[in-house]
């Protein structure tokens, strides 16, 4: 059984993260994992010598956050908002009842607001806007008739959406929304900050009401790597699954177009773990707790 666990981030000041995430984005504690560090740390996050420090996050209609502040060595990369045209882990989005109030704590605690991005969606009478965290995560606030206020998913930039949807049917997603958007709408520009922009959003859903947006741009062209970045890198890093067998789910991964790495694979007394990235690149971590440990 595959069971999603949380989405991490790495921040650059734990405390204004948390924060951040309480104050605005309505989390609360769930988690401290203190100081992490040792040798099946460095084994499994490659990266050696690794000192940080793990919190954990979680709103009450569900979703879990994990926010990691690496001391040794210092995280690297922009702390800034990323294009919605790159590749890999993109934004976390809202509804919301009230776009103002949401976008005034976010201010308030930290965060950014980019009115710019504002874009009304008369089809389905969406307003939206895009705003960051104290890191550059994008949030996605939406205020949408009849729906209420909540976490709605995580959104990914994918090259292939049929290869993603293989995918990630593996770790228990099913295809929900399909939202194709291929006629250069003024409100879709606005609020990508990309004129004409032309995309798909398919939506995949699995049991527990988790959703993930799978993000592909039609025109312009999306960029950026695909492949697996370090988890000491500003911004969204991961995707954590609870998994009863990881060495199964792997393998099956494996087979529809992602891959696991052997050298970060542990398992220590209390809990097995394995890395890899699907598709595009998003790294993937599969979790297996030890029985022995109670």
């Amino acid at each position: 059984m595959v069971r999603l666990s949380h989405r991490g981030i790495c921040v650059n000041d734990i405390a204004a993260s948390e924060r951040f995430y309480r104050d605005a984005l309505g989390f609360e504690p769930y988690q401290d994992h203190g100081v992490i560090e040792g040798p099946d740390m460095a084994k499994t996050m490659q990266i050696p010598g690794v000192q940080l420090r793990a919190v954990m996050l979680k709103r009450q209609d569900g979703p879990v956050i994990e926010l990691l502040q690496f001391l040794e060595p210092p995280a690297t990369g922009p702390r800034e908002k990323r294009s919605t045209l790159q590749y890999g882990l993109v934004h976390i989005s809202f509804y919301v009842d009230d776009i103002d109030a949401w976008a005034a704590r976010i201010a308030k605690a930290g965060g950014t607001i980019y009115e710019e991005t504002r874009a009304y969606f008369a089809a389905n009478d969406t307003t939206m806007l895009y705003c960051t965290d104290p890191d550059g995560v994008r949030v996605e606030l939406m205020k949408s008739p009849g729906e209420a206020e909540r976490f709605s998913h995580s959104g990914i930039c994918v090259e292939d959406i049929d290869a993603s949807l293989n995918y990630y049917e593996a770790l228990g997603f099913t295809p929900a929304e399909n939202y194709v958007l291929d006629q250069g709408f003024d409100w879709l520009g606005v609020i990508n900050e990309v004129p004409g922009i032309k995309l798909r959003a398919q939506m995949v859903r699995d049991a527990g009401g988790n959703t993930i947006e799978l993000l592909k741009v039609l025109e312009p062209a999306s960029f950026g790597s695909r492949e697996r970045q370090p988890l000491n890198r500003f911004g969204l890093t991961h995707i954590a699954f609870w998994d009863d067998d990881p060495a199964t789910t792997a393998a099956e991964l494996a087979e529809r177009g992602g891959y696991f790495v052997e050298e970060a694979h542990v398992t220590t007394p209390m809990i097995e773990l394995m890395h890899g990235a699907d598709p595009d690149g998003v790294r993937i971590e599969l979790m297996r707790p030890i029985s022995s440990a109670g």
